[in-house]
């Protein structure tokens, strides 16, 4: 069968339709004229895999990495880079007006200069004691010496944990990188080590300065509920613009440093902080933006429902000598509702929830509050666009911004600049 490939779905895969049926073709690049076989029949669609390539997309290139063909980690290192940029801008342009009935210009995608050796946080599987990510169709491991998109300590840091030898006892190594290459590791495993500690003799040009393992039962979590310290310090120390955060093993900190530090100001731009303002920061990780917001405004407080998180949010506002930040663990929803019972009026608001997005109990909150902006950062489009649908009747979208906080990959981050609507009173 001959398709013609016009767009990509959620996964990346590439998108065609012909007789009505919808085809769904991994490696397929938006332009590409190709022969495919079917691979698997559904009843709202099928797949298929590419046989020949009958005429190339013109903006087919060739992919830097020798893993992309089978590797998973990548979407489209082999789609030009200015195109990926955007088509994500069009995705999330897309998603507002499909899902969130909201027709709005958004602004072009804030892409990188030289899109590799940007992440400083990769999770590796292993297999029979070999290390690589996951096929794109399947489990089945793709053994790598280096990841193109990984920053170069980590890529060093690889080829050293390769001589483990009990690589077979694991099934996951993280590895993360600060802004001066120092490294933090955690083992991934169903029981402990015997030989962990093997891994302090490292070579010189290595700097790794924490390794953990984690007991992990259940492979649906990222993390088992036990880090075992086997060398070096409690955490590491990263940096964005001015500040410094302490990272434990568990943390979430963005993959991205130096897109990571756009998208945050972009964000407190949007808010327009004065000296008087009251700022929520709801799902604030390890208050990175708390912390940067905190210097123009009255008050912060950030809520995350990580105890441990919220234990590096604190340490971290004293190591950056922030005293109007207050941190709080639990459930946005929840304490949100607490807050406002305090007699709590943040006037701004900074939401930067997981990929499902908000929870409508907090949606509700979020109304009653009525703060007059609302900065909306989010790693799903299309949650965000189905959140600010039900924010419509409180808040008008000024701007949209997209950031490719990860390049090669079909994910893009969105930020929201929501204001809320005057009353016929207020007017």
């Amino acid at each position: 069968m001959k398709l013609e490939i016009k767009d990509f779905d959620y996964k990346g895969r590439g998108f065609a339709k012909k007789d009505g049926k919808i085809y769904f073709v991994p490696g397929g690049i938006i332009g590409d004229s190709v022969e495919v076989q079917i691979t698997e029949k559904k009843s709202k669609y099928s797949l298929a895999k590419i046989n020949k390539i009958i005429e190339k997309s013109p903006d087919r290139v060739k992919a830097k990495c020798p893993y992309f063909k089978s590797c998973g980690a990548c979407d489209f290192q082999n789609y030009n880079y200015q195109k990926q940029i955007n088509w994500k801008k069009d995705k999330v342009k897309q998603d507002l007006f499909r899902i969130g009935d909201i027709d709005i210009e958004v602004e072009d995608t804030l892409a990188m200069k030289d899109p590799y050796f940007y992440r400083n946080n990769i999770q590796l599987k292993v297999v029979n004691g070999k290390i690589g990510y996951y096929e794109k169709t399947s489990d089945k491991l793709v053994e790598i010496d280096k990841c193109l998109v990984a920053e170069n300590e980590i890529n060093k840091t690889i080829a050293f944990l390769k001589t483990y030898k009990e690589l077979k006892s694991l099934d996951e190594i993280v590895i993360r990188q600060n802004y001066l290459g120092e490294i933090l590791v955690v083992l991934i495993g169903k029981s402990k080590l015997k030989y962990a500690a093997d891994l302090i003799d490292q070579p010189k040009n290595l700097k790794i300065k924490s390794i953990y393992q984690n007991i992990r039962q259940n492979p649906k979590f990222r993390f088992g509920k036990e880090f075992i310290k086997v060398y070096g310090d409690d955490v590491l120390i990263d940096k964005l613009a001015d500040y410094e955060f302490e990272i434990s093993p568990s943390s979430f900190f963005q993959v991205n440093r130096s897109q990571t530090e756009r998208l945050y100001q972009l964000a407190i731009d949007n808010l327009d902080l004065k000296k008087e303002d009251k700022v929520l920061d709801l799902y604030c990780g390890i208050g990175t933006i708390s912390i940067a917001v905190a210097k123009f405004v009255n008050q912060v407080v950030g809520v995350e429902i990580s105890k441990q998180a919220v234990e590096n949010a604190r340490k971290n506002a004293q190591r950056n000598e922030i005293s109007n930040a207050r941190f709080i663990a639990g459930k946005s929803e929840e304490i949100i509702d607490r807050l406002i019972e305090e007699g709590y009026k943040a006037n701004k608001i900074i939401l930067d929830p997981p990929r499902a997005g908000l929870d409508k109990k907090l949606i509700t909150s979020l109304e009653k509050l009525g703060a007059e902006k609302i900065s909306y950062i989010s790693c799903n489009p299309s949650s965000q666009a189905r959140d600010i649908k039900l924010l419509k009747k409180t808040y008008k979208v000024e701007r949209v911004s997209p950031v490719d906080l990860f390049c090669h990959s079909v994910h893009v981050e969105a930020l929201a600049l929501l204001v809320k609507e005057r009353s016929d009173a207020e007017k």
